[in-house]
């Protein structure tokens, strides 16, 4: 599969995004090997929760939608015994290239395949998945774009397919919550009754929350699955 989502056609919330990721993950400076450690880190923990909330099994296909260097998907493949390849797509190509070079340098997993593209057009076909991961992508969306990407994601689960979604939630203080915006170039904290009522819109059903931690800063979640 070639990169997707080309400079021309993305939208200002997402070139935001991919900037912030590309010069954070890809850069020279001492916080990027610090960024990569993160990720890594993050990936390891997060993935018991993605394959508990997901109820994954080792038949079960998944596509994660930015999936960084895809340490969720490789630690949950390696979870579930996975017989099934997993697909992550990720706006920033740093991300991607470090992802894919961690896989040739012979990381062991079943077949994680990773690619650049966007939550808006997802670059592959209808119905070919059992289960979509939205893991701390939903604040670099407008409120127009989370309505398209939670279509798309429709679109590419199969019938009774799942979805878990989570990210960071908003705080009472109005500054804190800018605060954390502003570092990651992000456009909005929802509340849980907000992103219920959007991906009830769009076709899910059998909502439910979960518990998830972010194990490098102190902040707390919402987090949901469902179904279609």
């Amino acid at each position: 599969m070639t990169a997707q989502a080309p400079w021309s056609l993305l939208s200002e919330a997402e070139h935001k995004a991919r900037n912030f990721y590309d010069h954070w993950i890809g850069g020279t400076s001492f916080a990027s090997p610090i960024g990569r450690l993160v990720f890594s880190i993050s990936g390891i923990v997060y993935s018991r929760t993605f394959v508990h909330a997901a109820r994954l099994t080792s038949m079960d296909r998944v596509i994660e939608i930015g999936c960084g260097m895809g340490e969720i998907l490789r630690a949950a493949q390696r979870r579930v015994r996975s017989k099934e390849s997993y697909l992550g797509v990720d706006l920033s190509y740093q991300m991607v290239l470090q992802g894919k070079t961690r896989v040739s340098k012979g990381w062991p997993t079943k077949s994680v395949d990773l690619m650049v593209g966007s939550a808006l057009s997802l670059p592959v076909g209808s119905s070919l998945f059992d289960v979509v991961l939205l893991s701390h992508v939903i604040k670099y969306l407008t409120d127009k774009q989370l309505r398209q990407a939670l279509l798309e994601t429709v679109r590419v689960l199969k019938p009774g397919g799942r979805i878990v979604l989570w990210e960071f939630s908003p705080v009472l203080i109005p500054l804190v919550t800018r605060l954390i915006l502003k570092c990651c170039r992000a456009q909005s904290l929802r509340r849980e009754d907000e992103l219920r009522g959007v991906m009830k819109a769009v076709g899910y059903s059998d909502l439910k929350s979960f518990r998830i931690t972010t194990p490098w800063v102190p902040w707390s979640n919402v987090a949901l699955t469902g179904g279609i």
